[in-house]
């Protein structure tokens, strides 16, 4: 969604992704049903940024409900039938690594915006691009008391580092997997920062840690995709490295940053030779 609202003109440093849903919600729509004809078979909300603190960042706090609850109608009016998945990414806040810190104000900030996507009327929540374990764990009990009932997917945001698999923060995946064990979504993903080909080895970790099913959705193969929209790989070699996380164990496949309608389409018809299911 980030970088398709890019490409339509959004500047990234300066405008509020969110408030597109109200000021141009022609464009989101369009966005949305872009990749239900790509034949994606669950559609995300556009409110990754959707929690107060980082709406905060842009003035639009005070907006945060009707920013939501349009967030959820544009992917209803754009893909009617179709599970709707509502978005939360990182809520932008600095946390420290060591210790315990008390964050339960973190908890109602999910907690809020959770609320508002269910009376939007999503069907699961998807909270994503977590990289810090306290964060994540705050995040899925947050989720938990805004959306009771409803599934929680939890995911992490992982590359080869010094110490193996870790987030761009240099956690390793043992202590996000840690968090996950300590407050369980009901399925586990990771997603953005590495391609397809190198998200394997993740959905081969995850799944053997965890006993959830495992959401993977790998961003497209360029280092300046977000700023660029330019990848060096093609719809087709997108698919055919995407498919290798089916077989690697993952329940759902899509695409983060720079995957846009035309790679979906290509892992759809990857996946529907497979007899599997897609996910974006």
């Amino acid at each position: 969604m980030g970088t398709e609202l890019i490409a339509r003109g959004l500047r990234v440093r300066e405008e509020c992704p969110e408030a597109w849903n109200l000021e141009r919600p022609d464009e989101v729509r369009a966005i949305h049903a872009a990749y239900v004809a790509a034949g994606a078979e669950v559609i995300q909300t556009n409110s990754f940024g959707g929690t107060r603190p980082r709406l905060a960042r842009f003035g639009r706090e005070r907006d945060q409900r009707a920013l939501l609850l349009a967030a959820v109608k544009l992917a209803r009016e754009a893909a009617p039938g179709l599970p709707i998945v509502g978005s939360l990414g990182p809520s932008g806040e600095t946390l420290p690594l060591g210790g315990a810190p008390e964050l339960g104000w973190l908890e109602e900030a999910y907690a809020e915006a959770a609320r508002l996507l269910v009376e939007g009327g999503i069907d699961a929540l998807h909270l994503e691009t977590q990289f810090h374990p306290a964060e994540l764990e705050a995040a899925v009990r947050g989720a938990r008391a805004g959306a009771p009932g409803l599934p929680i997917i939890a995911s992490m945001t992982l590359m080869p580092g010094v110490t193996g698999l870790e987030t761009p923060h240099g956690v390793p995946i043992a202590k996000m997997i840690r968090a996950a064990i300590a407050s369980p979504p009901d399925a586990i993903g990771v997603n953005c920062s590495v391609e397809a080909e190198r998200m394997t080895a993740a959905v081969v970790a995850l799944k053997e840690a965890l006993p959830l099913p495992v959401w993977a959705r790998p961003q497209a193969k360029v280092s300046q995709k977000c700023a660029t929209f330019r990848s060096s790989e093609t719809p087709e070699t997108f698919a055919r490295q995407a498919l290798a996380l089916a077989h690697a164990g993952a329940a759902a496949i899509g695409g983060c940053c720079g995957i846009g309608p035309d790679g979906i389409a290509a892992l759809h018809r990857a996946l529907e030779a497979e007899g599997a299911k897609v996910a974006s």
